[in-house]
């Protein structure tokens, strides 16, 4: 949202060392000029590598271990609340009252709490996990949930899992005092692709997939009320994998497809306006391992959140085309991970 001539967005950070950040950060971009401003800290809060907002405030949580007091924060205008998190590495929040749901990348769950009707996480009401692996020795020798997104025209709940190359949609039902969420599908995605995160498109009847590890693009399509692969391609043309796809945002006309590659510094823009995903080209981001970028409410405006150079940096967005033009604009953030806008 806009104040005057500038949009806001808040930055989830990696705080330990060797990075100086300390926690949630604040930023502007002048709609006039795509200038970014570093606006100073909103929170201070080790590791919150996630962030989502609803109009009841702001959720995050410190990724690091069980052990080490992994913890969910609410932030809002009535107050704080804190929970401690089942689950070691939490990566991923999201929002649908009267839930919440976090994805625990090293324990491999999926963590749902309950919220009143202000927001807040009141207590845990279930714990997702189904046992799996990959052929990746690396990095799939266990289930690794790396996102639990909520459809909004149907109560289910998706969970893409990175670990054991899947897929996963739960039901649940809202209106129940039990609280129980099952497991309606598991979709089995290609073998090492190490599927990381999924948009759907606005009827929910097809969801891209962004593979970390193959570094492709999976498209999943609903028929009859049942899920399958319907295409895939590459992310880059002629390129080895870095094992590094990230972040995935798709355009509110359902025709433009952005993708990150952390390993090669680029973004890739897809045209999804048919069956099959067409490259239509890539951009450099201006920076080191793009771990997030984020579209503006407007789409007039992409920002990028680049890692390891510690840099964010704007785009102007062309409406009709998707192509992506670098304003000029940066500012310096330490480890920045995690995009959101918000209204002031």
């Amino acid at each position: 949202m806009t104040t005057h001539n500038h949009l806001h967005f808040y930055v989830g950070t990696y705080t330990d060392a060797p990075s100086t950040s300390k926690g949630i950060a604040h930023i502007t971009l002048n709609t006039d000029t795509g200038e970014l401003t570093h606006s100073g800290a909103l929170a201070s809060l080790r590791n919150p590598s996630y962030l989502a907002t609803s109009d009841n405030g702001l959720y995050s949580f410190s990724e690091i271990s069980q052990e080490d007091g992994a913890a969910l924060q609410f932030s809002s205008d009535i107050g704080n609340a804190f929970l401690p998190i089942a689950g070691d590495y939490p990566c991923h929040v999201d929002i649908k009252a009267p839930y919440l749901a976090v994805a625990n990348y090293g324990s491999g769950n999926v963590s749902v709490y309950l919220l009143d009707d202000n927001g807040r996480p009141l207590h845990a009401v279930a714990d997702l996990y189904e046992d799996g692996f990959g052929p990746n020795p690396d990095r799939q020798q266990s289930p690794h949930a790396h996102q639990a997104t909520f459809l909004q025209y149907s109560d289910h709940l998706a969970v893409v899992d990175l670990g054991a190359d899947r897929v996963r949609f739960y039901h649940y039902d809202p209106d129940s005092n039990n609280h129980l969420f099952q497991l309606a599908q598991s979709i089995v995605m290609p073998a090492g692709s190490g599927p990381r995160h999924l948009v759907f498109n606005h009827d929910e009847t097809r969801a891209y997939v962004v593979c970390e590890l193959s570094e492709t693009l999976v498209v999943l399509t609903k028929n009859a009320g049942t899920w399958a692969i319907s295409a895939q391609c590459d992310l880059l043309n002629g390129v080895e994998s870095g094992e590094a796809a990230s972040a995935i945002r798709l355009s509110a006309d359902n025709k433009h497809l952005y993708v990150s590659c952390r390993a090669q510094n680029k973004i890739t823009l897809f045209d999804v306006s048919d069956h099959q995903p067409v490259q239509l080209d890539t951009f450099d981001c201006l920076g080191q391992f793009p771990r997030d970028f984020l579209l503006s409410e407007d789409e007039q405006w992409l920002i990028v959140a680049n890692q390891h150079s510690n840099n964010i940096v704007s785009f102007r967005r062309h409406s009709k085309t998707g192509n992506l033009m670098p304003t000029g604009y940066q500012c310096h953030i330490d480890a920045p991970v995690c995009l959101v806008e918000v209204s002031r």
